[in-house]
Order: C-alpha cells, then structure tokens, then sequence
C-alpha cells in the first residue's frame, strides 16, 4: 500500500493544494481524488516525494484552519476575558483528552463537518489542534434563536463541560446541548479587533466539579448508551436534561 493510500484528506485540501500545481485540473469528488491527485504530483515537472506532498497537504490544512478569522476571534475573546489561565490558548482542554476524560471542561474546536440524522439532531466533526472527532449536536442548539443558525462548517465553538460518550475502546463522541455552548464565530465573520472584541461581554463559565473530569473513562455499556425520543441508535443526539 501506498503510503499516502488511507489519508484521511478533504477534498477542500486537496484542491488547495493541487491549484498551486496545476490550476486547469479539478479533483473528483472523494475518495477518488486522494488517488487523482497523487497521480497528478507524479505527473507534474517536479513531483514531490510521497511524505513531503502529504506534509504539505497537512501544512495547508492546519494553516487555512487556525488562521482563519473565527479562529483568531476565538484566541482573541479567549484572551481578553480570561476564560482560561493565563488567556493562553495552550492551557485549554484539548479534544484529544476525550480518551480519559468524562467531561471535557472548556475546549475550542473549529467544525469540519456538518450531517442532519433526520430526528432534528445534527451528527458534526469537530477539531483542534490535538484532534479530529466526531459530536453530536442537540436540536435545542440548533433551534436557539442566538447562534443555531450559525452551525455549520468553519465556525468555530467554545463550548463547556461537554460529556464524552465512548461506545467502545477505539471510539468516543462529544454530546453537545444547550448549556455546553458559551460562544459562537461565524465562519464568514471578519478580521478581530482589541475595540470590536470588547464590545462583547464576558460570558459565564461554569467551574469544573472537583475531580469529574479526571475520572478514569469506563466503556460505556449498551444499557448505558444515550438514547433520544426517537432513535436508540448511538448516532443519535441524547436528549438534553
């Protein structure tokens, strides 16, 4: 197998980075342009080696993700308010904590993702500089008259004590509500400001009980798995309490 064979790419990447080589080429939607485009390197006057080219496809990635202006309003609001030690984005909890932790208790992620599941709920993948996973939104987030209508790929959410649900040992979800959500950028917001960032007032974070979140994780049980009005499939949203 090749080793670029099973990167998990996006398409948006992809073309990104595949206009610098050729700009009269345009991909094949998914999978298939993994392959067309590692074609199309080798077929360029300088191809790049297998790890430099996917080196460069994650280069691009992180920088389109965490420059963006929702990003930069987010360490910005982040800072100015003081919402974690030291207004220091490093000192926020990290997606990739998830593994060991029942509840996640201040984290910012950027959405990747966005899948309505047909009840009202909406299946989403969520990432930060640690992690990519996967979230479950409740429609009360979706249906709030302040930010539901703002959901959707490149926003980027603060979100608080968000639980983690872990189907199995390899897999864990987040399950957000109503209450998780303490700030939401649009994904086409402009550049941030000290004089417009100030203009918004500090929100509530709630403190994390002592000793929740590090809680060693167990497997979650099927009699234990969240459950909705009419799904019990674990794909769907729990209900919020």
């Amino acid at each position: 197998m090749e080793a670029w064979q099973g990167r998990d790419v996006e398409h948006n990447d992809l073309q990104s980075f595949l206009e610098k080589c050729n700009s009269n080429e345009t991909l094949i939607p998914g999978p298939a342009g993994n392959i067309q485009v590692a074609m199309l390197n080798r077929l360029t006057d300088e191809p790049q080696s297998t790890q430099e080219f996917v080196n460069n496809i994650a280069k691009a990635t992180y920088e389109r993700d965490f420059n963006s202006n929702p990003w930069l309003w987010a360490e910005m609001f982040i800072k100015h308010h003081g919402l974690v030690e030291h207004g220091n984005m490093d000192n926020m909890t990290k997606l990739e904590c998830g593994k060991s932790m029942l509840r996640l208790p201040f984290v910012a992620c950027i959405v990747k993702q966005c899948n309505p599941n047909g009840f009202g709920d909406m299946k989403i993948s969520v990432k930060d500089p640690s992690a990519t996973v996967s979230a479950s939104v409740h429609k009360k987030v979706l249906l709030h008259p302040e930010f539901g209508l703002e959901i959707g790929v490149g926003v980027v959410l603060l979100l608080q004590r968000v639980a983690v649900f872990m189907p199995n040992r390899r897999t864990y979800y987040l399950n957000i509500t109503v209450r998780n959500v303490v700030k939401v950028f649009k994904a086409d917001i402009g550049p941030p400001t000290e004089e417009l960032v100030r203009a918004f007032s500090k929100p509530h974070v709630a403190c994390e009980p002592c000793g929740e979140s590090n809680k060693e994780k167990q497997d979650v049980g099927p009699s234990e798995m969240p459950t909705t009005s009419a799904s019990n499939n674990a794909d769907t949203a729990p209900m919020e309490e």
